[in-house]
């Protein structure tokens, strides 16, 4: 090895650290996006650049093409760098796929393994002669055929990628054409340098000048990151998509910080896009937590439902937002998309109707307390008339009447469970639990409980305690001679089966289905139907399968998220 001193050594070792202190950088901030290909651009660059030094301190041939094998890798990574950039940066990271990065990297691969074998075949370089200038020492190359082909490959990728980016260009605004522009400095400068060079237009020069191009690269995506914020805050949604949407849309990257939002958010908001580029949402929405929230533990993601008002003109409006996970191509998440729905009319009504219902339910609640004072009062007398009259013909017409204003006590506390139906949001409730409130009623009738061997939870209407009330009431009245209820369960296929039973008569097989049907019923025929509709409010079913003769059997089908059953 012979070694000179050139002028260009020290402006290439510059430019390589400056690349390199890029690439690190990128890869520090890994998880940004196109920060993986920005890194692999700087790395690629950083590795040319320090291969030139290389080149121009060696005297000799052998070192300098030496120099030029250890370049190569870096030259020939940098055009499908650029590309795999322009694909994250403008949202096709989709494209980038094991298949297509090997295609991609076949011509960059083949070009490597012939510079390193040029000896053998001459097809990357035909000839190297040494040129002198100013008493220095330069290896002017003859080209070859392949190095047509690589450059024409490359020269191609690379317009692709300046395609990609001038057409977001033409369709974004603010922040991001600063970032664009800075990108295309970036890409245009090592690329007309480049391309002067290979043709030979730069006449005065011996050396390949690319690599100092990069320093003007490095400069320009200094600047957009410090001035425009790339590879901080980057597009993810097409401006002309959303902006003529009549909800607000908000587009967050993996910090929940907004990237874009449309005229509509802008006004629910009351902030401008401008302003708001790179802001946390965390102070102007509710729905603004971590990734994971959105998960459900299994690494899947979900949307989320949220409500809010604000006073906008004066006047309050409400919105709901749906908090929608953005995935990448591998299911990862890659930001949010929150979108904002004006619903005060609806909101305005479901005010007005609960204020109604609140009123008539006042109303019906006194009328009903009052009624029920009256046939207490009535009762009392019938009771007390019946201890002072002796015609039996008298009894028996004050027994029906008796039984009439029973049935109208009866039919009044039906109204009342049935008013409360679906009126308190479905909540976990524990059998066992419910069935400790009954034990003292079935205690007075002599009656054993079985109870189930687990623990068992069910998310239905509060009204719950209700069905299993009446069930036992059912039991009770019409079983004849039951001395046990229990309760068994069973897991299916597709939830839960609780079934409850009693050792009492049972139900005709001809009566399964009408037991439940309102009116039906030695009694008031008012309790199995109640017992149903207070099930099918959550979506639970209720059905009679027992042997007549062998006692009653209620079967109750619980979907299986909407049962959590403990053992022991």
């Amino acid at each position: 090895m012979i070694w000179q001193y050139s002028p260009y050594y020290i402006p290439f070792i510059a430019c390589g650290c400056i690349t390199l202190i890029l690439a690190v950088t990128g890869w520090r901030n890994r998880s940004f996006v196109c920060a993986k290909p920005f890194t692999l651009l700087m790395l690629a660059a950083a590795i040319w650049s320090f291969g030139s030094a290389l080149e121009v301190s060696a005297a000799d041939p052998l070192t300098q093409m030496f120099a030029v094998t250890l370049e190569y890798p870096g030259i020939v990574a940098v055009p499908v760098a650029w590309l795999l950039f322009a694909f994250e940066y403008t949202g096709r990271e989709h494209w980038i796929t094991r298949n297509n990065l090997a295609l991609l990297f076949a011509v960059p691969c083949m070009s490597i393994l012939l510079v390193a074998t040029n000896g053998v075949h001459h097809l990357f370089y035909t000839a190297v002669t040494q040129d002198v200038v100013g008493g220095v020492s330069y290896a002017n190359i003859i080209y070859g055929p392949f190095f047509w082909f690589c450059s024409i490959y490359s020269y191609l990728i690379i317009y692709l990628s300046v395609m990609f980016i001038v057409q977001r260009f033409v369709f974004t605004s603010g922040l991001y054409r600063g970032q664009m522009i800075a990108i295309l400095i970036a890409i245009f400068t090592p690329f007309f340098v480049n391309l002067a060079y290979a043709i030979r237009q730069i006449g005065f020069i011996v050396i390949d000048p690319t690599p100092f191009a990069f320093i003007i690269s490095g400069f320009a995506i200094i600047v957009g990151m410090m001035r425009y914020q790339l590879l901080d805050v980057t597009p993810m949604a097409q401006d002309q998509v959303i902006a003529n949407m009549s909800d607000g849309v908000v587009v967050l990257d993996t910090q929940d910080r907004i990237t874009s939002l449309n005229a509509p958010a802008e006004r629910f908001l009351g902030i401008s896009l401008r302003q708001s580029v790179g802001m946390s949402v965390k102070t102007l929405l509710p729905c603004s937590g971590s990734s994971a929230d959105l998960s459900d533990g299994s690494g899947r993601f979900s949307e989320q439902m949220h409500e809010m008002d604000r006073m906008i003109d004066g006047k309050k409006q409400y919105f709901e937002l749906r908090c929608i996970p953005i995935l990448s191509h591998d299911n990862g998440m890659k930001g949010k998309l929150i979108m904002i729905r004006d619903i005060t009319n609806q909101k305005l009504a479901e005010i007005a109707l609960a204020q109604a219902r609140k009123k008539l339910n006042l109303l019906s609640s006194i009328t009903r307390h009052d009624i029920l004072n009256q046939v207490t009062v009535l009762l009392l007398n019938i009771d007390t008339a019946k201890d002072v009259v002796n015609e039996p013909v008298v009894r028996e017409l004050m027994e029906i009447q008796e039984s009439a204003v029973k049935n109208i006590q009866h039919q009044i506390e039906f109204a009342r469970d049935y008013e409360n139906l679906g009126v308190k949001a479905p909540q976990w409730m524990n059998i066992n639990q419910i069935f400790s409130h009954l034990l003292p009623v079935m205690g007075t009738y002599g009656i054993t409980f079985v109870p189930p061997d687990a623990e068992i939870e069910i998310y239905a209407d509060p009204l719950l305690e209700r069905v299993f009330y009446n069930l036992m009431d059912n039991s009770i009245r019409h079983g004849e001679h039951v001395t046990t209820i229990g309760i068994r369960w069973e897991k299916i296929s597709d939830g839960l089966v609780i079934t409850y039973f009693d050792n009492g008569v049972g139900v005709p097989d001809g009566s399964k289905e009408h037991i439940f049907e309102r009116g039906v019923g030695k009694h008031t025929g008012l309790g199995l139907f109640l017992a149903r509709e207070i099930l099918e409010i959550t979506g639970l079913t209720l059905r009679e399968t027992g042997v007549f003769g062998s006692g009653a059997l209620f079967e109750i089908h619980v979907p299986e998220e909407q049962q959590r059953v403990r053992h022991g």
